[in-house]
């Protein structure tokens, strides 16, 4: 998610949702959170239903033997069955969470005004129990076969309408058309208040637990992503990178002579700064699989999702130039007047070979060079080092010195 993903949640409830609607991007991760929470028993709905439609057929067998003497068996379970089967391996396909609802509201369409057309030429038959058939359909539409409210309510109105037209062409009575449409209406009236209830009632309970969950992943001081949705976040494109033949680009950031700063300025002031740098790293890290946290103390970190070498270089210059551009002083900084940064960044492609913890020691070593060669730059990594330690490992062994941010 966007580090600016909970101030957007925090509007949209304020803002309300009497439409059922959210801002696009929230309301893309709301179907996407619901279809993946849904999907068992979303399963387990289509099956039950299918047994149910299975058995009700059988059943007429024996209560409605006319019905079963005009119209086979074969013919009746030839529509609805296939319909819920196909529904049923739609939950399987990559995107299901996309197409499912849109391709179900056809077939439910289509189903519905097929049940109404077998209970009117029941009807015509002498036999007028198929009408029910239709009203429990409806309530299957909006509560068990996984559909939002807006779709629900569009495949009702059509399968009314239909009725209404179906109905008047095979001139069942005025009295009694009257009578069958209001019963539609009316149980789709009271389906659609409780769907419409049920689904404010889903949405407005994904926003409070999404801002509970983005408070509990969101650094206190400086309001982007800390070091624990850092991890889980790198955990995900990482394998989603190695899925998808896709490069990675991992900027760590360091405040240079941090502790320096702090001396001088108090730590008031550093807050402030930190505050500052992370605000800057959070504009470059706008993309939906892109993320800026607090890698720990006055260390940043920015994971760029399918980004090239050259670009993550371009990237890491335009940082370095924005945190200069805020002009804040810094009279220890050494070669510059002004509070500046130091960036390592290393740029793979997830291989099986490869691992997450190895492109992390990959972009320490790169920040430690950075540093080495004078601070207020950016340098790129992109060979891995047998048995590599990190950055501040070598330094602490070698040189018994302390992080280099101090």
């Amino acid at each position: 998610m966007q580090p600016d993903h909970a101030s957007t949640l925090s509007r949209q409830l304020k803002q309300g949702f009497r439409w059922l609607r959210f801002e696009p991007a929230l309301e893309a991760a709301y179907r996407a959170d619901q279809f993946r929470a849904n999907l068992r028993y979303l399963r387990v709905n289509i099956a039950i239903l299918a047994t149910l439609v299975f058995a009700v057929i059988q059943i007429d067998r024996i209560v409605m033997p006319d019905i079963r003497a005009a119209m086979p068996d074969a013919a009746r379970l030839g529509v609805m069955l296939p319909l819920l089967g196909v529904a049923f391996a739609m939950t399987f396909l990559r995107g299901a969470g996309i197409w499912y609802p849109r391709v179900m509201a056809v077939l439910m369409a289509i189903a519905l005004m097929g049940i109404a057309w077998v209970g009117l030429w029941a009807w015509g038959l002498g036999e007028a129990r198929l009408f029910t058939r239709l009203i429990v359909a409806t309530i299957a539409v909006y509560f068990v076969l996984g559909l939002p409210f807006r779709p629900a309510l569009i495949v009702n109105l059509i399968a009314i309408a239909f009725y209404a037209v179906a109905a008047y062409s095979r001139s069942l009575p005025p009295t009694e058309l009257i009578h069958n449409l209001s019963l539609l209406v009316l149980a789709s009236a009271i389906c659609a208040t409780g769907a419409y209830n049920l689904e404010r009632a889903r949405r407005r309970a994904w926003v409070d637990s999404s801002l509970l969950g983005e408070t509990a992943l969101q650094d206190g001081l400086t309001g982007i992503h800390n070091r624990r949705r850092f991890d889980e976040h790198l955990h995900r494109v990482w394998h989603q990178g190695m899925r998808e033949h896709k490069p990675l680009a991992l900027l760590f950031a360091d405040i240079d002579h941090f502790k320096k700063y702090n001396d001088r300025y108090g730590h008031q002031a550093g807050d402030e700064v930190m505050k500052a740098v992370a605000g800057v790293l959070a504009r470059f890290a706008r993309r939906p699989l892109d993320l800026a946290a607090r890698y720990g103390g006055e260390e940043f970190a920015v994971i760029l999702f399918d980004t090239s070498r050259d670009h993550a270089g371009r990237i890491g210059d335009e940082i370095l130039q924005a945190v200069r551009d805020l002009g804040i002083p810094h009279a220890d900084a050494g070669g510059s007047a002004v509070l500046t940064i130091s960036i390592g960044i290393a740029c793979v492609v997830p291989v099986a070979r490869r691992s997450s913890t190895g492109f992390v020691q990959l972009a320490d070593q790169a920040l430690y060079m950075a540093k080495d060669a004078g601070r207020n730059r950016a340098n790129v990594l992109e060979e891995e080092y047998e048995h590599m330690k990190t950055g501040y490992f070598r330094r602490h062994m070698t040189k018994g010195a302390g992080p280099a941010g101090q």
